[in-house]
C-alpha cells in the first residue's frame, strides 16, 4: 500500500512539474477559462429567461385559442342539438310517431322520409339520421328507407341505444358507429311523454369534420390535441382519437380535476397520456360540455429549439473571439522568439535533445540536434552525387574537350593517366519495352543497376582497371584501360562477356554490349565512346551475339547485297487484307532476313521505314484514313526499336493489329454501303422485270464496274445477279399465271422472254410447265 501511494504522489509531482514549463499553454488556458466562462453563463441566463418568456406566451396563447375553439365547436353542436330538436317537432315526425291514420300510410311515410333526408343534406356534419319506432320495431333510414329492425346491418348500435336508462339527449360513442368515424346524438321521442317505451332519433356526425373544423381554428402546436368532454367528465371525442385516452390513469386524474375545479377556466402541468409531462388547458361552457387542450412538453422544446440554438451559436461565436483573442495575446506576452534567434546564433553545443519540462530549453537542445542532423545530411548527400572522376568522363564523352590544355590539367587534378590504352564499352538492355518489372521513367534505376554490376566485376579482373557510369539513359559505361595493350582488347572482350552473364543471373536482364577500339590517348575516349554506340547499332543485323566489337563488324571484305525484298512486302500486304495472320509473320521473318543481307545498318534501318510505308500506302488503297494510321506515331515507335529482334515484335504486336482493325472497319464501311447501292438495283429489277435489264446497265447506274458490281450482289444478296433476274421474272409469270387470263405467248411477252424459253425456263425453277401450274393452283 505504501508502495502504491508513493508511485501515485510521484506521478501527481512529475505531471506537476512537467505543466510548470509549458508556459505558453498556460497562458492560453488562463485567458480561455476567464473569457468563457463569463460568455458561458450568461448565455445560459438569457436562455431562461427567452424560455420563461415563451412559456408565459404559449400559455396566454393556448388560453385564447382554447376560448375561440370552445366558442366555435360548441356552437356547432347546439346547432346540430338545436336541428334534432327541430327536426322532433317536424309536423310529418310527429303525424308518423302518432300514430296518424287516414288511409294516407304511404304519403305520412314518404314525407317523414323526406324531412330526414332534408334536414340530413343541410348540414355537412350529419352522415346519417334513423328514425326508431318502438312499437312495431322499424328503422327508419335516409339510406335504407324503413326497415325491421332486424334487417338493419348495425343493429348492434340499435341495442346500445335501446339499453340506455337516461331520458335526456346526449352524445355517445355507439360500437360499430365508432369504427365507421361517427359520434352519435340520440333523442328520445315524444318529447314531452315520460313513458317507458319510446321512440328514438339518432343523428350521426362526421367525426373527421369536426376534426378538420377543429384543425382550422385551433393548433398553433403541431403536436396540440383537443378533448371535449360532458359535464361529468365522459370523453365525447378527441381531435387525435379517442382509443388512445382510455386506458391511461394519469389522464383520467387530471380529467377528474378539471370536473371537479369550481374555475370555468385555468390551466395546469401534469402527467399526461404515455406517462410524457403535459399542459392541461380547460374551459367550461354554460351547455355543460367542458374543452380541454393538450400540449406535450416536447412542443415547448420544438417550439424553443431556435432559442436554444442561437444561444449555442452566439455563445460559440463569443467563445471563438475569446479564443483567437487569448491566442493573439498569449503570443504577444510569450514570445520566445527573440530567445530563438540568439540559440540559432550560438548552435555550437553539440549536445543530444533530451526532454526538458521547460519548453524554452527543449527547443535550444532540438535546434542544436537538428544541426548536427542537418550536417549529417550534407556529408550522404555529397557521396550520393557523382564523384569528381564521373563529371570528367560526363562531359568528355557528351561534350568533349576542345582545348587539350584544360583536358591534361584536369586529368592530373583526378589522377588520371593521359596516356595509357583505353577501350570504352557501352552496356545496353535489351526489349526494354517488354520489360514490365520497370516504368520507361525508371531508367535512372536501371543504369544504376547495371553499372554496380559492372563495377563489381571490373574489381575481380586484376589485368584492367577503369571507371564506370552512366549518363541517367538506362545504360551502363566503363572505360577500361591495361598496361599491356595488345591484351587490352581480349580481356574487355571477357569482361564484356561475364557481365553479360551476371546481369542474365542475377537481375534478368538481357543486355547487349558494345565496345569500340582500343584508343592510346585519353582525348580519343570519346571516337571508341561513338564507335561502341556505332557496334550497337549492328544488333539490327545481327543480334545473336551480346558483344559487338567495331573492329569485327566493320570488314572491307564482306559482301554487300542491296537488294530490297519487294516480292515479300507484296506477300506481307496480300495477307494482312486477307487477314492472314501467320502468312503476314512468316513474310515479314523473310523480309527481316533479305534486309539483313545488305551488312548495312542505315540501309537495313531504311528497308523497315519503307516497309511501314507500304503498309500504311495499303492501308489508304483499300479506302482507309491515312491520318488514322498517323496519329499513332508509328515511325517513332519503330526508331525505339534497336534490334531485328525488337522490330520484327513490334511489326507483329503493334503494327499489324492496327492495320487490320482499320482494314476492316474499312470493310464494313464498304458493305454498309455496297448493300444500299445493291437495294437499290434489287429495286430497278423488280420495278422493270419487262424489260431485257443487264449488269451493264445496272452498274452504270451506279458508276461502278460490272465486275465488282457482280461480285459485290453475289456478296451481300447469296446469288447472282442473273439468278437474281431470273427469279423477278419467274415471280411475275407465275402472278400473271393465277391473277390474269393472259396467254402464255402474251405473259412471255411482258417479261422480255419468248414462249419456248418461258416454258424452258419455268420448268427448270417450278419442276411444273406454265400450263400445269395454272391448272394446279387456280
Amino acid at each position: 500500500m505504501a508502495i502504491w501511494l508513493r508511485r501515485k504522489w510521484s506521478g501527481i509531482i512529475s505531471a506537476w512539474s512537467d505543466m510548470r514549463g509549458h508556459f505558453f499553454y498556460r497562458l492560453i488556458w488562463l485567458g480561455m477559462i476567464s473569457a468563457c466562462i463569463p460568455i458561458i453563463l450568461a448565455g445560459m441566463g438569457y436562455y431562461q429567461i427567452a424560455v420563461k418568456e415563451a412559456y408565459l406566451k404559449t400559455e396566454e396563447e393556448s388560453r385564447v385559442s382554447l376560448k375561440f375553439v370552445s366558442d366555435r365547436i360548441d356552437s356547432l353542436l347546439a346547432a346540430i342539438e338545436l336541428e334534432s330538436f327541430q327536426l322532433a317537432l317536424d309536423p310529418s315526425i310527429v303525424d308518423f310517431l302518432s300514430g296518424y291514420r287516414n288511409g294516407n300510410d304511404y304519403l305520412i311515410n314518404k314525407q317523414m322520409l323526406a324531412a330526414l333526408d332534408r334536414k340530413k343534406h343541410t348540414n355537412d356534419f350529419i352522415g346519417e339520421i334513423l328514425l326508431y319506432q318502438e312499437g312495431n320495431k322499424m328503422l327508419n333510414s335516409v339510406y335504407y328507407g324503413q326497415i325491421p329492425i332486424t334487417n338493419y346491418p348495425y343493429i348492434e348500435d340499435i341495442e346500445s341505444v335501446l339499453s340506455m336508462d337516461s331520458r335526456e339527449a346526449q352524445w355517445l360513442y355507439l360500437p360499430r358507429s365508432e369504427k365507421s368515424g361517427y359520434i352519435t346524438f340520440v333523442r328520445r321521442l315524444p318529447l314531452m311523454s315520460a313513458a317507458k317505451g319510446m321512440d328514438r332519433l339518432i343523428i350521426h356526425i362526421r367525426v373527421d369534420k369536426l376534426k378538420s373544423y377543429m384543425n382550422d381554428s385551433f393548433f398553433s402546436f403541431t403536436d396540440k390535441s383537443l378533448l371535449v368532454t360532458d359535464a361529468k367528465g365522459l370523453t365525447l371525442f378527441h381531435s387525435q382519437g379517442k382509443s388512445i385516452l382510455d386506458t391511461d390513469e394519469h389522464h383520467d386524474q387530471n380529467i377528474k380535476r378539471v370536473v371537479e375545479d369550481q374555475k370555468s377556466s385555468d390551466m395546469f402541468l401534469a402527467t399526461g397520456p404515455n406517462g410524457s409531462e403535459t399542459l392541461y388547458s380547460y374551459q367550461k361552457t354554460t351547455s355543460g360540455r367542458i374543452y380541454i387542450s393538450l400540449i406535450p412538453k416536447e412542443a415547448f422544446a420544438k417550439q424553443l429549439g431556435w432559442i436554444r440554438w442561437m444561444t449555442i451559436c452566439a455563445v460559440l461565436i463569443l467563445i471563438l473571439v475569446a479564443v483567437l483573442l487569448t491566442f493573439f495575446n498569449s503570443m504577444r506576452v510569450y514570445s520566445p522568439i527573440q530567445q530563438l534567434l540568439k540559440q540559432g546564433r550560438d548552435l555550437s553545443l553539440g549536445t543530444e535533445p533530451n526532454h526538458n519540462p521547460n519548453e524554452i530549453t527543449y527547443i535550444k537542445e532540438c535546434l542544436n540536434y537538428l544541426n548536427r542532423e542537418t550536417k549529417s545530411l550534407s556529408t550522404y548527400l555529397r557521396k550520393m552525387e557523382p564523384n569528381l572522376r564521373e563529371r570528367f568522363f560526363h562531359k568528355l564523352l557528351e561534350k568533349g574537350y576542345a582545348d587539350q590544355s584544360l583536358l591534361q590539367k584536369e586529368c592530373s587534378d583526378l589522377g588520371i593517366s593521359v596516356s595509357g590504352s583505353y577501350i570504352v564499352l557501352v552496356v545496353e538492355l535489351e526489349n526494354v519495352h517488354k520489360e514490365k518489372r520497370f516504368l520507361p521513367e525508371d531508367k535512372a534505376i536501371i543504369g544504376f543497376a547495371i553499372t554496380n554490376v559492372m563495377e563489381e566485376l571490373l574489381e575481380e579482373y586484376k589485368s584492367l582497371s577503369g571507371y564506370t557510369f552512366n549518363l541517367n539513359k538506362g545504360n551502363g559505361i566503363a572505360v577500361v584501360s591495361c598496361t599491356d595493350m595488345s591484351l587490352l582488347a581480349k580481356e574487355s572482350h571477357k569482361y564484356a562477356i561475364a557481365v553479360c552473364n551476371a546481369l542474365n543471373r542475377f537481375l534478368k536482364f538481357k543486355v547487349s554490349i558494345g565496345m569500340g577500339t582500343v584508343c592510346t590517348h585519353i582525348f580519343d575516349v570519346p571516337v571508341s565512346y561513338q564507335e561502341a554506340l556505332l557496334a550497337l547499332e549492328y544488333r539490327l543485323i545481327d543480334d545473336s551475339n551480346p558483344v559487338l566489337y567495331i573492329e569485327d563488324l566493320e570488314n572491307p571484305q564482306r559482301k554487300m547485297v542491296s537488294l530490297y525484298p519487294h516480292q515479300h512486302v507484296e506477300s506481307m500486304v496480300s495477307a494482312l487484307l486477307s487477314k492472314d495472320a501467320i502468312a503476314a509473320k512468316q513474310a515479314l521473318k523473310s523480309f527481316s532476313q533479305t534486309a539483313r543481307l545488305s551488312q548495312s545498318h542505315m540501309i537495313t534501318y531504311q528497308s523497315y521505314h519503307l516497309l511501314l510505308a507500304s503498309l500504311i500506302q495499303s492501308v489508304e488503297s483499300q479506302g482507309g484514313s491515312i491520318f488514322t494510321v498517323l496519329e499513332n506515331n508509328l515511325f517513332d515507335q519503330l526508331m525505339e526499336r534497336k534490334t531485328s529482334t525488337e522490330i520484327c515484335d513490334w511489326f507483329t504486336d503493334v503494327c499489324f493489329p492496327l492495320i487490320q482493325r482499320i482494314t476492316a472497319q474499312n470493310d464494313l464501311n464498304q458493305l454498309a454501303k455496297g448493300k444500299s447501292d445493291i437495294m437499290r438495283v434489287c429495286q430497278y429489277i423488280r420495278e422493270n422485270v419487262q424489260c431485257d435489264i443487264s449488269l451493264t446497265q445496272c452498274s452504270e447506274m451506279l458508276s461502278m464496274t460490272p465486275p465488282y458490281v457482280s461480285r459485290l450482289f453475289k456478296k451481300i444478296m447469296g446469288i447472282s445477279f442473273v439468278e437474281y433476274v431470273t427469279n423477278c421474272k419467274m415471280e411475275e409469270a407465275q402472278r400473271m399465271l393465277l391473277e390474269s387470263d393472259c396467254t402464255l405467248q402474251e405473259i412471255a411477252a411482258s417479261i422480255g422472254y419468248t414462249e419456248r424459253n418461258l416454258s424452258r425456263v419455268f420448268h427448270r425453277y417450278i419442276h411444273l410447265t406454265p400450263g400445269q401450274f395454272r391448272i394446279k393452283h387456280r
